[in-house]
């Protein structure tokens, strides 16, 4: 875990998970969060999988989730890793409002983009995934590519209809 303290407070953090696996496995690769983010770590790392990253309401909307990110980064060349993944949310799916911290609507165009891909298995372009804020954030901030789309993820995100764009950074 890396920790963003301001003062004496924990303004924010990342969790992952340091594994041998190769994210472009899809075959092996975690069907749900929970098996994603229970990953041990293993030997030799080749991964980072970041299964968190939340930022305190009062520091959203500064640059906090990019030094986060950017840390993650710095800490995965050190160690040699090669990947650092992420599972994306895509609240523009069915939209998120009330409770979550990131207020977005539903977007037809976007949720039809993501059913298509899930029923024909082609993934879409990078325009159309990143019409998705998250991803479009994703995207610009590491400059990731995205590998497959993984359905039935999170179940409970209804915001996300259960899906999550999994992503990857080559930090060769």
């Amino acid at each position: 875990m890396i920790v963003a303290m301001v003062d004496n407070l924990i303004a924010g953090a990342i969790c992952f998970v340091a594994t041998s696996q190769d994210p472009r496995d899809t075959a092996n690769f975690p069907k749900t969060f929970a098996a994603y983010s229970s990953l041990a770590a293993s030997e030799p790392t080749r991964s980072l999988y970041v299964y968190n990253l939340g930022v305190r309401p009062e520091f959203r909307g500064s640059d906090m989730a990019r030094r986060l990110l950017s840390e993650l980064i710095d800490h995965g060349r050190r160690v040699g890793t090669r990947w650092l993944v992420g599972d994306g949310r895509c609240p523009s799916y069915a939209g998120a409002q009330g409770d979550f911290p990131d207020k977005v609507r539903p977007d037809p165009a976007f949720r039809h983009t993501i059913d298509d891909w899930h029923r024909t298995g082609v993934m879409p372009s990078v325009q159309a995934i990143t019409k998705d804020p998250l991803l479009r954030f994703y995207r610009r901030v590491l400059r990731c590519e995205f590998l497959h789309l993984a359905p039935d993820f999170l179940p409970e995100d209804l915001s996300s209809g259960g899906f999550r764009v999994i992503f990857a950074v080559d930090l060769a």
